[in-house]
């Protein structure tokens, strides 16, 4: 691996598509309104009773999940920057950021199934996320464009194919 500004990520490593933030700050909006929401129910139902100590309980636990969405949201810019992967000829790395980072390398020879999965928001983007199962583990590469997508699947269905019959024949 080449050191760069980024850390140990190799300078060749791919980069997410720019639409993935959209998509990451709608399911934050939407979270964010979902909190909203119960909070007003829960504080309905309840009568606005500031003197309740429930009431305020669950308004502190709101305002603390309040308070990691929109760190989560003023974030994205930084997560987008710092996620990357690359495919090489003997496996797939993933990075993720670069506070608390996270690299996971699969062998090709131990991948046995690669899907891609698009729920309704990554549609609306155009996008697909990537999951590569191996006997220990399943790993997610998010928010890819459905052509990456079908191009990455393929490579490395391929790649952990032939990986496979390398192995055999030693």
């Amino acid at each position: 691996m080449i050191k760069t500004n980024q850390g140990m990520i190799p300078k060749d490593a791919q980069s997410l598509p720019q639409s993935v933030k959209k998509m990451w700050l709608l399911i934050n909006l939407l979270g964010l309104a979902v909190i909203l929401i119960v909070a007003v129910v829960i504080n309905i139902f309840l009568k606005f009773d500031w003197q309740n100590p429930i009431l305020l309980g669950l308004n502190g636990v709101v305002g603390i999940l309040l308070i990691i969405a929109i760190v989560d949201i003023v974030l994205i810019p930084y997560n987008y920057h710092f996620y990357k992967y690359i495919l090489n000829e003997d496996a797939i790395s993933v990075y993720k950021g670069f506070f608390l980072r996270k690299s996971e390398t699969i062998p090709l020879n131990r991948i046995q199934n690669v899907d891609t999965r698009q729920g309704p928001i990554l549609r609306l983007f155009h996008l697909h996320n990537i999951v590569i199962v191996t006997a220990a583990n399943a790993f997610k590469i998010e928010g890819i464009s459905e052509d990456v997508a079908q191009y990455l699947r393929t490579q490395l269905i391929s790649a952990a194919r032939q990986a496979r019959e390398v192995e055999t024949d030693e």
